[in-house]
């Protein structure tokens, strides 16, 4: 932020953490949008991450769509798109006929690297606004706010319902 900025609500420093942190989550994630979508070759957020992961080793539907906390369905759709334009391939498993495995094509592979390229443009001049003392600190409380997001994101049932239960609340 500039020196005059306030914030997204004007807040000043003594704005609520939760807000500024939905804020800037929201804000990140039309910035990076925006950015692969002006590739060569367009790209959603979430075919950047499906590339990346299909190019690190993780070539089944089922396992992309547990690391990504999405269900079956919605990546099964993000693959499709991505087979239709020739960037992934996908392929019966001759281990197991059930199974399918997928690839990054040689332009699905041009794509991703643009797409980090770009990405990490824009991440080192977000944090030219970070002073450098600062960034471990950030690190640090990024990887803690992710970790709970992931734990809170992997529990049955939502912490309100299930704390409204252990106080004896009435479901309506």
């Amino acid at each position: 932020m500039g020196a005059g900025s306030t914030g997204p609500l004007g807040g000043g420093p003594g704005e609520d953490l939760g807000v500024l942190l939905v804020s800037v989550s929201a804000r990140l994630s039309r910035l990076y949008g925006r950015v692969l979508g002006q590739q060569d070759t367009s790209l959603t957020y979430r075919q950047h991450r499906l590339l990346r992961r299909v190019s690190e080793g993780h070539t089944s539907m089922a396992e992309l769509a547990a690391l990504a906390n999405l269900t079956l369905p919605t990546v099964s759709e993000s693959v499709e798109g991505l087979v239709r334009r020739g960037l992934v391939t996908r392929h019966e498993n001759p281990q197991n006929r059930r199974q399918t495995v997928l690839g990054v094509t040689p332009a699905g592979r041009a794509a991703r690297e643009a797409g980090d390229a770009a990405l990490d443009g824009v991440n080192a001049r977000l944090l030219d606004a970070v002073p450098a003392a600062h960034r471990q600190v950030l690190h640090d409380s990024l990887v803690a706010l992710y970790d709970a997001a992931t734990e809170v994101f992997q529990q049955p049932d939502p912490p309100a319902a299930r704390a409204a239960v252990e106080a004896g609340v009435p479901e309506n």
